[in-house]
């Protein structure tokens, strides 16, 4: 009967008869002791979209964000810093070719059964197989486990982004994995919630597990609801909810009962601007190249004129944090790459020493007999990115350049995305993203790494020196020269292939009485991503 009713409400709710079909107090969600002051055995989260691939690890799940129902060798603390899970410490060969770590012997699957350094040398093999794009394991020759709590990983060649990968894929039990379909939608794993059922459309149910090594989980029950931003606001007021992600414009709005928290994260946005002038094509038959953006000093201008805070007070409502790099704020970020914010006289500058001028008086810039126009491409249901693409293409116009923005389909975007500027997101805790937008070798290739055909042979040896450093540090220093070293880089100091704007907050009404602890950084992924610290939540008395 509780499967029925909760499904019940979730239609009812979306309809906006929510209290007419459960008969329930509007401040009294499902399942609770009917006592808003009691511990509650179960919350109710509405996270946003649904994984609609399932929730196995080797496919992807779970890698930006917490795979909840499955256990990783490492993890990342508030402070974006490594620690243990699954592990119990690691060690690395001089050259850098042999990673070998110890695991916990006290970790019991869902179904009884116990994880052993197997499972995890099984789950690093068949996700090489699979060859995702989220999990990195292109350098990895193979990975075994010589005792239960060891597993050695076998390199091809140095690797020091490998440390980052063992925090991001969640380990799965061999002996459940026999058919990998029927594993994702109904997922084992040893994490601390166990997988009850998955209405697709609606809702998944989850339960704690007792066995979990971690301690005991906070709640007995969540329910995750798929909701819009929109129905998610609706089931608030309705008082149906505890926990619900929720767009700028609603968070300004409030809500009784509830208090607004504001996630940090390494969630940018940005516009990629095409380098290479027309003439070529992608193996997938798209066109490569822009005849504007490929100046230089149209990239430049943006990067000098456009108001970074300015957008985020007017369009984010004060939401989310200034960015000028892919890296903002972590340790191989290149903190000298910064800007006069919103310098619109430079900006002009800029392009006046380039030739562009404005001939006939239409406040639109030229360069023999080519305007200063390209087309911006946005996700059409992203209200965000629609905003910060129109906010970025009004400041532009100030000095000089027309940018339209389209709103397009995936299916629409994608074969336009070497040749026009595009508004992304991304963002993790891993230096690999500075690397998949800045490689040569990556140059539209396919996917969505370096779209903008960004090439640069000094930047490269930077990123290549950066993998194949044998210390985090010496990686470090890589990576932040790729960015910048004083004569060239990948940032808006150097060729400015990107223009970044702004890490976005995630955002929650969260029911008082309810604390989510305190969050860690949120990366790209952005409903499950406040489940990271799950085991920090609590409900008070």
């Amino acid at each position: 009967m509780k499967k029925q009713w909760i499904k019940t409400k979730l239609v009812a709710g979306l309809m906006g008869i929510l209290l007419l079909v459960t008969g329930c107090s509007a401040q009294t969600p499902a399942n609770s002791s009917g006592n808003p002051s009691a511990v509650k055995d179960e919350v109710i989260v509405a996270v946003g979209g649904e994984k609609e691939s399932g929730y196995d690890p080797c496919t992807g799940w779970g890698s930006h964000g917490t795979p909840l129902f499955q256990s990783k060798l490492l993890d990342t603390d508030t402070n974006n810093q490594l620690k243990n899970d699954l592990a119990t410490g690691y060690k690395v060969s001089e050259d850098g070719l042999t990673w070998t770590f110890t695991i916990r012997d006290d970790v019991i699957c869902h179904d009884g059964e116990k994880l052993t350094a197997r499972d995890v040398a099984f789950t690093y093999n068949k996700t090489k197989e699979n060859g995702i794009s989220t999990i990195d394991l292109t350098l990895l020759d193979k990975a075994e486990a010589t005792n239960d709590a060891t597993v050695v990983f076998h390199m091809k060649s140095p690797m020091s982004t490998f440390v980052y990968q063992t925090a991001a894929l969640g380990i799965v039990p061999e002996h459940a994995y026999s058919d990998p379909a029927a594993y994702a939608q109904a997922p084992i794993g040893s994490g601390p919630y166990k997988f009850v059922q998955w209405d697709k459309g609606q809702q998944l149910i989850v339960e704690a597990n007792e066995q979990y090594y971690g301690g005991k989980p906070p709640f007995k029950r969540l329910v995750l609801l798929f909701l819009s931003d929109d129905a998610a606001y609706a089931a608030l007021q309705a008082g149906q909810v505890d926990v619900a992600k929720i767009s700028e414009n609603l968070a300004v709005k409030g809500m009784s009962g509830y208090n607004l928290v504001d996630c940090k994260t390494n969630d940018f946005r940005t516009v990629a601007l095409p380098v290479q002038k027309p003439g070529e094509t992608s193996k997938e038959g798209y066109l490569i190249g822009n005849e504007v953006t490929s100046d230089p000093a149209i990239r430049k201008a943006l990067a000098n004129g456009i108001n970074r805070q300015k957008i985020i007070d007017t369009v984010l409502n004060g939401y989310g944090e200034v960015a000028y790099t892919i890296a903002q704020g972590l340790p191989w970020d290149n903190k000298e790459v910064i800007l006069t914010d919103g310098n619109v006289e430079a900006a002009k500058q800029i392009l006046e020493d380039a030739g562009w001028v404005d001939t006939n008086g239409d406040a639109i810039r030229e360069k023999n007999g080519l305007k200063a126009e390209f087309k911006l491409i946005y996700a059409s249901d992203d209200s965000t990115r629609q905003s910060i693409s129109m906010a970025f293409s009004e400041q532009a116009k100030v000095f000089g350049i027309n940018v339209i923005t389209e709103g397009l389909s995936s299916a629409d975007r994608n074969p336009r995305k070497h040749k026009d500027a595009f508004m992304l997101g991304g963002g993790d805790y891993n230096p690999t993203p500075v690397y998949n937008a800045l490689y040569g070798p990556y140059a539209a290739k396919g996917g969505w790494y370096n779209i903008v055909a960004y090439n640069n042979e000094t930047v490269d040896k930077y990123l290549k020196a950066a993998i194949a450093a044998t210390t985090q540090e010496e990686a470090n220093q890589y990576w932040q020269k790729a960015q910048w070293d004083g004569t060239t880089g990948g940032s808006i100091l150097g060729d400015a292939p990107y223009i970044y704007i702004v890490n976005i907050s995630h955002l929650y009404f969260v029911r008082d009485g309810i604390s989510i602890g305190e969050q860690k950084i949120h990366p790209h992924d952005h409903g499950f991503a406040v489940l990271g610290n799950i085991m920090d939540w609590s409900s008070v008395k």
